[in-house]
């Protein structure tokens, strides 16, 4: 990392005051914005210019980080493999609890409630690296994705690496995604996808263009073809959209998007329901977006590949889609290969 801005984020993060650092995929510029008290600056309709924070409950406040005071530096990638996750220990304690709620999402599918609904489940390790330098790591290891540090006293510290846009505008227009199915990638052989995956992944496009329609006019979607994303050592079948550009309605577009189906469910409202009566954890920012919003572009990006950093503590958030054909076992198995993933770089 630049050894100023190392400097820099050392002395932010010695004097307890608040910043996030961040990089936007395929780039190879890190912005940083920071505060010089440690006000807690909050938004209720997106209409900031700064990073903003939201969590996954719509109905809470978004803390946001001004763009008053930033600093940018180039970052040149040095690329590592991906670290071997396999050595990587993981708590297996709350397996029985998830595969639980997997047949109880099953039955609720079977009943005609709900679709699809993503069950999540978090992983506590330790770390004996600064979070700084888990940061670098995660720079380095994912080039493709939005990679981020976010730390207020007040709120706390968060990391990750996310491979979902949520909404990204400029003047020429705006565009989403709907991201689904989760394999490990190989680079000499592409993604098998089963029938669960394709399903999946068809039902998180459908509401996201539904959603959309509640805004804007058929005519003014345009939806791609399905094809593989990669992101660090896995691949998503992944959809984009494109629409008008935002014209003061970034709240509205937010709403009626999130969460989107990729972190919530199908429909909305039973998934949510869902997810609040039977997940023990609170999610706070995991499946929340964040990202920089200005006057005139909008870079926000769905929280995955996420966790809480404290000195003692790191908690992981990662989570699975369940639908009509998915097993327990192999649901159980993608929340700890995505855990893996991140828990290699601590």
């Amino acid at each position: 990392m630049d050894a100023f801005l190392n400097l820099k984020l050392k002395q932010l993060w010695e004097e307890k005051l608040p910043f996030v650092c961040f990089r936007l995929p395929n780039q190879n510029q890190l912005t940083l914005y920071f505060q010089k008290d440690t006000q807690l600056h909050y938004t209720q309709d997106l209409k900031c210019s700064g990073f903003v924070m939201a969590p996954y409950d719509a109905n809470s406040n978004v803390p946001f980080i001004p763009d008053q005071f930033v600093e940018k530096v180039q970052f040149k990638n040095e690329f590592s493999e991906d670290l071997d996750a396999s050595e990587v220990v993981l708590d297996t304690r709350e397996k029985t609890f998830f595969k639980t709620l997997v047949k109880k999402a099953k039955d609720t599918i079977a009943a005609g409630k709900l679709t699809k609904v993503v069950l999540s489940q978090t992983q506590k390790l330790t770390s004996n690296k600064s979070i700084l330098n888990v940061f670098e790591e995660l720079l380095n290891r994912y080039p493709l994705a939005m990679v981020y540090l976010w730390h207020h006293p007040q709120v706390g510290t968060w990391f990750g690496a996310t491979p979902e846009q949520f909404i990204s505008s400029q003047k020429e227009g705006s565009q989403t995604v709907a991201l689904a199915g989760t394999q490990i990638y190989h680079q000499s052989k592409p993604p098998r996808w089963t029938k669960k995956e394709t399903e999946e992944q068809a039902l998180v496009a459908l509401q996201v263009e539904q959603d959309l329609r509640t805004l804007f006019p058929h005519d003014q979607i345009k939806k791609s073809e399905t094809s593989n994303q990669r992101a660090g050592n896995l691949v998503h079948l992944c959809t984009h959209f494109q629409f008008p550009a935002l014209n003061g309605n970034l709240f509205e577009v937010a709403q009626a998007l999130h969460p989107t189906p990729a972190v919530g469910g199908v429909p909305k409202a039973a998934a949510q329901d869902f997810i609040q009566t039977h997940e023990l954890h609170n999610r706070s920012f995991y499946t929340g977006f964040l990202g920089p919003i200005t006057s005139t572009t909008t870079q926000l990006f769905v929280n995955l590949r996420c966790g809480r950093w404290t000195p003692e503590e790191v908690t992981l958030y990662v989570g699975a889609g369940i639908t009509a054909q998915s097993d327990p076992d192999k649901e159980w198995e993608e929340t700890l290969r995505k855990a893996k993933t991140l828990a290699s770089v601590l």
